[in-house]
C-alpha cells in the first residue's frame, strides 16, 4: 500500500511539474495563423472601377476573392481583367489562373497568363506568359519570362516583356525568334 502512495505521489508531483514549467502558447504563432487567414472571402465577383468623368477604366471578374488586411493583399482565382481606351471602349482583357492585387494598384498574374487585344485591326493580338506584372493606373505590363505574341500574319518569341497598353508599345527584353505566316 505504502509503494502505491508513493507512486501516485511521485506522478502526481511529475505531473504537477510539467504543468507548471509547461510553455504557454506563443502570441506570436497564433498572430502568423490569423496572417495566414483571409479577412473575407467572396466568390463570383465582379469589381468596375470608373474614372474622374463616371466613365469605366477598367473592371475585374473572378471566381474567388481571398482578402488578406494584414499582409496587404487580395488574392484571385480565375481573374479576368477589362482595360478600357480614351474612347472609353473595351481595348483589352487580361486573364490567368490567378493573381495577386497590391494596394499600389500592382497586380500579378500567374500561370496561364493571357492578353487579348478587344480592338480590330491592332497590331498585337495575343500574349501569352507564365507570369506578368501589370501596373495601374499606367495600363503598363512587364516581366522577364518566357512570352509568346500573336499579331495579323506573325508570331514572336522572346523572353522578358516591357509594354505600355495605353501608349500601345512593346519591348522585349530578349528576342528569340519571329515568323511571319507566309514562313510557316
Amino acid at each position: 500500500m505504502r509503494k502505491l502512495l508513493v507512486t501516485l505521489v511521485l506522478i502526481l508531483t511529475g505531473t504537477a511539474a510539467y504543468l507548471w514549467f509547461e510553455p504557454e502558447d506563443n502570441p506570436d504563432a497564433l498572430q502568423t495563423d490569423q496572417e495566414l487567414l483571409p479577412d473575407y472571402v467572396a466568390e463570383n465577383i465582379t469589381r468596375t472601377l470608373y474614372n474622374e468623368e463616371g466613365y469605366r477604366a477598367d473592371s475585374v471578374t473572378a471566381v474567388r476573392l481571398e482578402h488578406f488586411e494584414l499582409l496587404g493583399f487580395t488574392q484571385f482565382e480565375q481573374p479576368v481583367y477589362t482595360l478600357f481606351n480614351e474612347a472609353f471602349q473595351p481595348s483589352w482583357k487580361a486573364s490567368s489562373k490567378y493573381a495577386i492585387w497590391f494596394p499600389q494598384d500592382k497586380i500579378i498574374l500567374e500561370q496561364q497568363v493571357v492578353i487579348e487585344s478587344l480592338l480590330q485591326n491592332e497590331l498585337v493580338e495575343r500574349i501569352e506568359t507564365d507570369t506578368l506584372e501589370m501596373l495601374f493606373p499606367d495600363n503598363r505590363l512587364q516581366n522577364n519570362q518566357p512570352v509568346y505574341i500573336q499579331g495579323k500574319g506573325f508570331y514572336i518569341e522572346g523572353i522578358g516583356l516591357q509594354a505600355d497598353l495605353t501608349e500601345k508599345t512593346l519591348q522585349l527584353v530578349q528576342h528569340q525568334k519571329t515568323v511571319y505566316r507566309n514562313e510557316d
